[in-house]
């Protein structure tokens, strides 16, 4: 064999060798899957006072995690689940301090939910939101909330309907079990490309320990956040009448008062859009066209349901929604966030771009709101 065909092989062989991938998987029994993660500010907590982090104690953390434990039959009630939680100054830091609490490899593949606690919300979420960009185990399709009070005592709740760990976060925000018009869900990848995007401004879910009840979660309001932090809330009213500006054939309920008394009708199909136009005093006003087919379902009064009566009724829904969304709308703009893309329609109608955004930073404050209902309310088709 000649020298250079020797020296030919040797390469080869070390390019193949470069190739091979050593064996570092693990079994699942020797795995903790984390299903839902946590992070809270640590300001002020006793725990951190004993926590021997240095630094600024302002800037302490807590993160917290919700492990499962596999088990041969998810159905049963008795599955397990594991808290954990570290205080720390970084999260990378508090997970590599989180591993000596447990005697298995944390996984975060499976991990479906992520938890702002609402104190950390409200200073600064970029940390967070950097971490799970990059983390390379983490899923971009989790779903994001807000925690009340704080993210430790969310993912310390089982309700009593939950039978796998952290599956009734999961079912709730995702929309796979409850179907709540109230519910704003959005995924990982989704809020942070809102929290970078040019005209588009990030909402989420909030997430409550109830009250009256400590083992349930309520999920029927939002907040608004700017590029970094929380700077307004939304009632369970103004979520649903976001979903409703967003989402296309949304499944919800409302109710109308005419002349003493009160409909009720289920929306079958519901429709939206927006566009800008200039008007003649050279304003730009945001005009929504909304709608959709509804059915009646009750009315207080018990009365014989007539073409005229569904008529009138569809007629009064239409005023209310107007009367409704234009409030909200006007609520939207006085925050100065824009979480339905009006800033996002403008910079694509333009193609300015060097001066589209201040442009538009200049037309925002000086907005105005013109919103056209239309619903037409059927009768259930019960026998008369």
């Amino acid at each position: 064999m000649s020298r250079w065909l020797y020296m030919l092989l040797v390469m080869m062989l070390c390019t193949m060798s470069m190739l091979l991938a050593g064996c570092q998987l693990k079994d699942v029994d020797k795995r903790s899957f984390v299903l839902a993660f946590g992070i809270d500010s640590a300001a002020g907590n006793e725990e951190s006072e004993n926590s021997g982090q240095g630094g600024d104690k302002e800037n302490l953390i807590e993160v917290t995690l919700k492990l499962a434990i596999p088990e041969g039959d998810p159905t049963k009630r008795n599955q397990e689940a594991v808290i954990i939680s570290q205080i720390s100054d970084s999260i990378p830091e508090a997970i590599r301090l989180l591993k000596s609490k447990v005697d298995k490899e944390l996984d975060f593949s499976h991990c479906k939910t992520l938890l702002f606690g609402e104190d950390y919300a409200k200073n600064n979420i970029t940390q967070m939101t950097d971490w799970m960009v990059r983390r390379r185990d983490i899923q971009l399709v989790a779903y994001n909330g807000i925690a009340r009070p704080n993210a430790k005592e969310v993912l310390n709740l089982r309700p009593k309907s939950e039978r796998v760990p952290a599956n009734a976060l999961i079912l709730s925000l995702g929309k796979e079990g409850t179907e709540s018009p109230f519910i704003v869900s959005i995924y990982s990848y989704n809020f942070r490309r809102h929290l970078s995007e040019r005209g588009l401004d990030p909402i989420l879910p909030l997430v409550e320990v109830n009250g009256k009840d400590k083992d349930t979660l309520l999920i029927n309001k939002s907040v608004l956040l700017d590029k970094q932090k929380v700077r307004a809330e939304l009632t369970p009213d103004e979520s649903r009448l976001y979903n409703l500006l967003t989402t296309r054939n949304l499944r919800t309920s409302f109710n109308v008062e005419m002349e003493g008394s009160i409909y009720s009708y289920n929306m079958e199909t519901t429709h939206s859009k927006f566009k800008l136009i200039i008007s003649k005093e050279g304003k730009t006003v945001v005009q929504y066209d909304v709608g959709g087919r509804a059915i009646l379902e009750d009315s207080t009064q018990g009365l014989e349901t007539k073409d005229q009566i569904l008529e009138a009724v569809s007629k009064a829904a239409s005023k209310q929604w107007e009367k409704d969304i234009k409030q909200f709308l006007i609520k939207i703009h006085g925050t100065g966030l824009d979480p339905l893309g009006w800033g996002l329609r403008y910079t694509a109608m333009n193609w300015n771009n060097a001066t589209e955004i201040e442009d538009w930073k200049r037309i925002y404050p000086q907005l105005e709101f013109n919103v056209k209902a239309k619903i037409k309310i059927d009768y259930s088709g019960m026998i008369r």
